[in-house]
């Protein structure tokens, strides 16, 4: 189009550290889910100004921005952008974190501020509220995430969002909410301001590049604990209309966990095997899964967390346990019980539950807001024992995709899901990993993958079949995906559907020359 004048231009008006070069642009090419795309050019912008010159420099050469907060999406393209030819804008330098608000419970962020600088930070301040954390990985991106509508351990992230600032593709700034109003007090305290909601647009679209969001936080309750349960495959939907009881008669509010036991051998098992290696015991991959069999012993896992008032959190202990012990031992979990059973376990005959105690600990914090990268083995596990890139899958030998769809908190559809699920990946020779999170009272989210070995051309083929698929099968089942990778975008965007002919009037408006992320959840 016209790029090599758009860089030329670029480079009177940013600084030279703004243009990633070399090895550093290659790796941007990189994607643990097996996606290829050329990208010409990335751009690592370190302020505002310098986001709307670039914005405004792509409309006069029509040259395409893909905006990447920090590029984990990690299993559906990564640092990728939709469309080969892109400009990547890489925002990770962009890490300000504003004043928390110890009254309210509410921080700006920039989308460059990674779940662990943000955890750290208000662990440092001493603040009386927490981030609620995903289990991705430490260097994520808060707002990137959010803008995805990752799911949290206690909530929804984009329920969480208070409000947003924008560049459009005509280089202007917008804020939504009432913060557009420069005298308003309430900017970060009430999402829907005065007229049409427009924060909503931002989610998953491609009408611009959020540049800021205010987001809520979590309160530290008085008590909390974490729950494990490990259900049997028949039990599965039986279990989760008694989870939809427990929350609808308010005894549990958090986002409860459940995986195959797919997901136990790819997540749990490596982080035991880590721990038999760290004290010198013979480590296997058979005696760090027999070691996690024998302490999850059903063909799901489930973790849970309350919190809340002691009287209120034993009294939710109470409720959870009376409705889900049919299905399995319950145990909770606090820092107390935790240390006790650390204790315990240094007695003779328990080394085994010592190796669990000391793998699982890092997941059992997650409820409580603090962040680990722990479960980013489960990337390299099935193709090596270890991995030289263990906190940057792209980089890794393994590779893994994702599908993402939302089903009904209804036993039978649940058990059509999983059958379906399992009968796909067989069909393509392979077995998913499948957690399923109770988003509410009313839905689930799957979080389906497929891993492979990326040095396998063939292997790589197949799961790439077997992911496009997988989504297939969840649309004709009316478990819509509410993520989707950049191959399968097609799958959801229909030209003959009214809702996505309105997204493509309302992105001819804010994005009249169609510069930002093309094809990205959009015609």
């Amino acid at each position: 189009m016209g790029l090599e004048d758009f860089a030329a231009e670029l480079t009177a008006l940013l600084p030279a550290d703004a243009f990633v070069e070399g090895e550093a642009l290659l790796a941007y090419q990189a994607a643990t889910s097996g996606h290829v795309r050329h990208i010409p050019l990335v751009l690592r912008p370190k302020g505002v100004d310098q986001v709307q010159a670039l914005v405004r420099a792509a409309r006069r050469h029509a040259t395409p921005l893909y905006p990447i907060s920090g590029g984990k999406n990690w299993g559906l393209g990564s640092r990728l952008p939709v469309q080969s030819g892109n400009v990547v804008v890489d925002l990770s330098g962009m890490d300000r974190i504003g004043p928390v608000d110890e009254r309210y419970g509410v921080v700006t962020l920039q989308p460059g501020v990674t779940q662990a600088q943000l955890a750290e930070h208000l662990k440092r301040t001493g603040s009386r509220f927490f981030l609620d954390v995903t289990g991705s990985g430490t260097d994520t991106s808060v707002v990137g995430n959010t803008l995805e509508r990752g799911v949290a351990y206690n909530s929804l992230r984009a329920e969480q969002v208070q409000s947003l600032e924008i560049v459009l593709g005509t280089g202007e700034i917008l804020r939504t909410g009432f913060a557009h109003f420069p005298e308003s007090r309430i900017g970060s305290l009430c999402r829907f301001g005065i007229g049409p909601d427009l924060g909503g647009m931002f989610l998953q679209s491609n009408f611009g590049i959020v540049i800021e969001a205010t987001i809520k936080l979590m309160p530290r309750p008085a008590a909390q604990a974490t729950f494990l349960v490990s259900p049997r495959a028949s039990d599965l939907p039986a279990f989760f209309e008694a989870l939809r009881d427990l929350v609808q008669e308010g005894s549990l509010d958090s986002v409860v966990h459940v995986g195959n036991r797919r997901r136990s051998e790819i997540t749990l098992t490596p982080l035991i095997y880590r721990q038999l290696l760290a004290a010198g015991r013979p480590a296997t991959r058979q005696a760090a899964q027999k070691i996690a069999d024998g302490q999850m012993r059903g063909d799901w896992s489930a973790l849970g967390s309350i919190a809340g008032t002691p009287g209120r959190v034993r009294e939710s202990r109470r409720r959870i346990r009376s409705r889900l012990s049919r299905f399995g031992r319950v145990r909770f979990m606090t820092p107390t019980v935790l240390k006790l059973a650390m204790s315990v376990s240094r007695l003779p005959g328990l080394s085994g539950l010592r190796m669990f105690l000391r793998g699982v600990e890092p997941l059992l914090k997650l409820p409580t807001g603090v962040p680990t990268s722990e479960a980013l083995h489960s990337v390299y596990w099935p193709s090596a024992d270890r991995s030289d890139h263990e906190e940057n899958p792209d980089l890794g030998v393994g590779g893994i995709a994702f599908c993402a769809p939302v089903i009904p908190l209804d036993g039978a559809t649940i058990q059509q899901v999983v059958e379906l699920t399992e009968r796909t990946g067989a069909s393509f020779g392979f077995q998913p990993a499948v957690t399923l999170n109770l988003m509410s009272d009313r839905t689930l989210e799957g979080v389906i993958s497929i891993d492979f070995a990326r040095a396998d051309p063939e292997r790589q083929r197949k799961a790439k079949e077997c992911l496009r698929a997988l989504n297939r099968a969840y649309l004709n089942l009316g478990c819509t995906p509410y993520r989707i990778d950049i191959d399968n975008m097609d799958l959801i965007l229909r030209p003959d559907d009214i809702f996505w002919t309105t997204v493509r009037s309302m992105k001819q408006v804010l994005d009249p020359d169609g510069i930002i992320a093309p094809g990205r959840y959009s015609l």
